[in-house]
């Protein structure tokens, strides 16, 4: 890893959940409700879920990265619910799912919010010149809404989001996407990203420098071991707000 100097790019590209926002608290929520609607105590099963949850979830967009046939961000948060409850021996009640998936997008709205300092980044990042654009695999459509909530899109050219491309980080298309809106070639851009999967190794597919914003304290060293060598970002950060240290 070496320094940074911002100013050597174009234009910056950022992921939004657990990067700009903070939005840990939609999933938990809703599977609790959805557990509370099956079994009378939850307190044996919640972990498990939890766990199978997101192993199904990063299953579904493995799936399509990895040529699978494209589908939304809502039909594989429902396709992991669902294998989900099925792991854990619990019954798969239809409408139970769709109240279910429909909430994960209503809450994943309603309970995320800027990280600490995130608007002062903006403004200084904006001030030096710099374009920026959000690449998420979220729900289509919930980059804009959100953003816009908190006065924050006006900072940004562009937000793609799977529905543009049809495609989910880490695959290239949707990276080249953004940067072809942004008018910027991959040696004038920055990727800034938390999950190392989709963020930090679709950058280095994209041949897109990348600093790692590690707020789960992941080990950087299995991540290598992993994904190997040419996927290093340049910077790993404990938090958003040091990359204003950057400037």
């Amino acid at each position: 890893m070496t320094s940074l100097e911002l100013s050597q790019f174009e234009a910056i590209l950022f992921d939004l959940d657990s990067t700009l926002t903070h939005t840990g608290e939609y999933a938990f929520k809703a599977c609790e409700w959805l557990l509370s609607k099956t079994v009378e105590d939850t307190s044996d099963i919640r972990e498990p879920y939890f766990r199978s949850l997101f192993s199904n979830y990063r299953v579904e967009i493995e799936r399509i990265v990895n040529g699978a046939p494209y589908i939304t961000p809502t039909k594989c948060v429902r396709n992991a619910l669902r294998k989900s409850l099925e792991d854990i021996g619990l019954e798969v009640i239809n409408s139970l799912l769709d109240e279910v998936t429909d909430m994960f997008r209503r809450l994943h709205v309603e309970l995320s919010k800027p990280m600490p300092d995130t608007e002062g980044l903006l403004q200084r990042l904006s001030a030096n010149g710099i374009k920026m654009g959000v690449i998420t695999n979220s729900f289509v459509g919930d980059v804009k809404t959100i953003l816009g909530g908190f006065d924050l899109a006006k900072f940004f050219t562009v937000l793609a989001d799977p529905g543009d491309m049809k495609a989910f980080k880490p695959m290239p298309e949707i990276f080249e996407y953004t940067m072809g809106e942004l008018e910027v070639s991959k040696n004038e851009v920055l990727f800034v990203g938390d999950e190392y999967y989709a963020d930090i190794v679709g950058a280095a597919r994209a041949g897109i420098p990348s600093v790692w914003v590690n707020i789960r304290g992941s080990s950087y060293e299995k991540s290598l071991t992993k994904y190997g060598d040419d996927t290093a970002p340049l910077l790993v950060l404990d938090a958003l707000a040091e990359l204003g240290n950057c400037f």
